[in-house]
């Protein structure tokens, strides 16, 4: 017995160290300009000039946007007798390089006139990239009618020029990208004390962003760091649930396998927003909660199910503090443990009092999450805290109804991945890409389709044949949590995404692995290593043909576009 526990912790460790390597690369810079000049900081008129000594190939210029602000400028080539316009810029970033293409110019001069009534963005860096896509470093940089004494701290334009790669390939590495820049913004004002940029959903997803901040700088790694270890977190919570739930290793280690490949797991783990964390607190607490269901189910002694059944509305309220979809997980677990009194024949009202502690404790957790907006700005008291949730429950309700995003997609299409989400693109050249969508493994998702289906029906006519009381409780726990974790996006008008779906996505997997835990009790041991062996190995080989579109990493044009299958596969 010993030796298999060891096995199964060596194969759980062999899957989460796998993961975390996949996840670990390349997911960001661990440094990012510290410096940085303000249009109007400057003397003169902020036309600032890049003298390189002599005529040079200019291919493109890399800016590095220190803050969410508009940043407007035009881009000029030759010399003061004759400037030609090559090039303009007018957008509002945060902590995000932008490319601007200047198709191979012949100058000595580059000219950056800003236009200081609108331009009120940091610059943090700016890089001249030559046509052989090497480093074109200025002899000097000053503003245009200034003498060198009188152009003040526009040297910081050019003071850390080795912190990007050139060319710039995987952008994504040295800034934001998609949401990050309202998570990252927030979390940045969070550490400090200002009032949040962000506050359409609660701060704690924000607060655990600026925690690796806090730990490891203001930079990609930084603010990415906790997300690729909340992912990783979920593969050994995955396989303790499977093994749980079917009472079997095997089962534990398929469904383990599942979600270390799932397309949209491992890109979320690289993105520093919400999802991530929502994602493993909906694990953590539907984990807790069938270990509630077991014990009660199993005819244990009640008082052992009071613990699992605590924390996981505990976990509820930490999912409900980073964003208020947690309240379709506490509907699927009150329904739930409905269904388990009826079965079992107790009161309904069975472990009221957990739960009310529970969802006690929950709000404490929620309060809590508002203290650094408590704190921010001249301060805030707890009435500034109610009024908030007004405001957002108005920002979901009216404010952006009616909004359309090119990626947004119906609920309903979200298993069958009829259009992916894409999340980040850079042109290296005329024949390479670096891009990121957020899909599914169509293993998994459109393999969970027909495990739902063929469980949704052995419910139902168990139902039907036998009543609530002698049905296997693990068929309407992970069909009733799939659902109410899907289903209540149909009530909701305002633009929904993809990612939304990702917290049902384990009971696909627990789905599948259901029926693989059936048939290897129907079919000889070689027939269903057999079977076992080719999911695992088609799902594998899809995250390895997938990979480089759900990872950044840059890849012939032709071999992206052969994976788009569907027409509103975007990336």
């Amino acid at each position: 017995m010993e030796k298999i526990r060891k096995l199964e912790i060596a194969s759980v460790s062999a899957l989460t160290i796998l993961f975390l390597v996949l996840a670990f690369l390349n997911v960001g810079s661990p440094s990012m300009p510290s410096s940085s000049w303000v249009p109007g900081s400057t003397s003169g008129d902020n036309q600032i000039i890049f003298d390189f000594d002599q005529v040079q190939q200019v291919k493109e210029v890399y800016i590095f946007l220190g803050d969410e602000k508009q940043t407007k400028f035009s881009v000029y080539g030759g010399d003061s007798s004759k400037w030609r316009l090559l090039s303009s810029y007018d957008k509002a970033n945060y902590c995000s390089w932008e490319k601007i293409r200047l198709r191979n110019t012949s100058t000595r001069f580059l000219k950056f006139a800003f236009d200081t009534s609108e331009s009120k963005g940091k610059i943090g860096e700016i890089v001249v990239v030559s046509g052989e896509n090497g480093r074109i470093v200025p002899i000097r940089v000053y503003a245009e009618g200034e003498s060198d004494s009188e152009s003040g701290d526009i040297e910081r334009l050019t003071d850390e020029q080795d912190i990007v790669e050139v060319p710039l390939v995987q952008s994504y590495k040295y800034g934001t990208y998609f949401d990050e820049i309202y998570f990252v913004r927030t979390a940045w004002g969070y550490l400090n004390l200002e009032d949040p940029y962000e506050w359409s959903h609660p701060p704690l997803g924000k607060l655990i962003i600026a925690g690796g901040i806090a730990c490891f700088g203001m930079n990609p790694f930084g603010w990415r760091i906790l997300g690729v270890l909340a992912a990783t977190a979920m593969i050994p919570v995955m396989f303790l649930f499977g093994k749980r739930m079917f009472k079997s290793a095997v089962a534990g280690l398929f469904a383990a396998f599942l979600l270390t490949f799932d397309f949209a797991h491992f890109a979320l783990s690289r993105l520093a927003t919400g999802e991530i964390y929502i994602a493993l607190f909906s694990l953590i607490m539907f984990y807790f909660f069938f270990d509630y269901l077991r014990i009660v189910n199993d005819g244990d002694d009640a008082r052992k199910a009071e613990k699992p059944l605590f924390i996981s509305i505990v976990c509820f309220g930490l999912w409900f503090a980073t964003k208020w979809t947690a309240a379709f997980g506490l509907a699927a677990i009150l329904i739930l443990l409905l269904i388990s009194n009826l079965r079992n024949k107790r009161p309904f009202y069975s472990d009221y009092k957990i739960v009310l502690a529970g969802l006690f404790v929950s709000a404490a957790i929620y309060i809590a999450a508002y203290i650094p907006y408590m704190l921010s700005g001249t301060g805030h008291g707890l009435w500034d805290v109610v009024m908030k949730q007004f405001g957002m429950f108005g920002y979901h309700a009216w404010s952006v109804v009616g909004a359309t995003h090119p990626f947004s997609s119906p609920w309903w299409s979200w298993p069958l991945m009829l259009k992916t989400l894409w999340l980040y693109s850079n042109t290296v050249n005329s024949s390479t890409v670096s891009t990121i969508v957020l899909m599914g493994n169509p293993a998994i998702w459109w393999g969970g389709i027909p495990a739902l289906i063929v469980i949704a029906a052995k419910f139902l006519r168990g139902a039907v044949k036998a009543g609530v009381q002698e049905q296997d409780y693990r068929c309407p726990f992970i069909l009733i949590s799939f659902i109410l974790l899907w289903i209540p996006y149909a009530l909701i008008t305002r633009t929904l995404f993809i990612y939304h779906f990702v917290p049902a996505v384990p009971f696909m997997i627990l789905a599948i692995t259901y029926w693989m835990n059936e048939l290897q009790q129907k079919v000889s041991t070689g027939k269903f290593v057999a079977v076992i062996t080719v999911i695992l190995i088609v799902t594998a080989a899809l995250f390895c043909l997938f990979y480089p579109v759900i990872s950044g990493y840059p890849v012939a044009f032709d071999y992206k576009e052969s994976l788009r299958w569907l027409k509103d596969w975007i990336f």
